[in-house]
């Protein structure tokens, strides 16, 4: 008869969460989204098109969806670094947007 060792390890089959990777590449299609609009802003030199301004709401929209997508992931049984980065990214990212636009109808 074998004997079971005393430092056995028992791994529960986990997974990622799926929720939790989506919400990470959303959050990351936002910023590099924020990062292509200042660029296009800088070459026009300050004079963005509306389809700049329209393209940051949808990255607004974008982003408030991946941060609610992020945080119904952390109810989950399974691992949650994914859901906890790309529940961190989107909230930072959804609070540099809201304050762009905060900043733009004061300024």
């Amino acid at each position: 008869m074998r004997r079971k060792k005393k430092n056995a390890y028992k791994f529960a089959h986990k997974k990622h969460s799926t929720k939790g990777k989506v919400s990470l590449a959303l959050a990351l299609l936002s910023f590099l989204a924020a990062v292509g609009m200042v660029i296009c802003s800088i070459q026009s030199g300050g004079k963005a098109t509306v389809y700049i301004g329209s393209s940051g709401l949808l990255a607004l929209m974008l982003t408030a969806v991946s941060f609610i997508l992020g945080l119904s992931s952390l109810s989950g049984e399974d691992y949650k670094l994914f859901s906890v980065l790309g529940s961190v990214s989107s909230g930072l990212m959804l609070a540099g947007w809201v304050a762009v636009y905060v900043l733009g109808f004061y300024i």
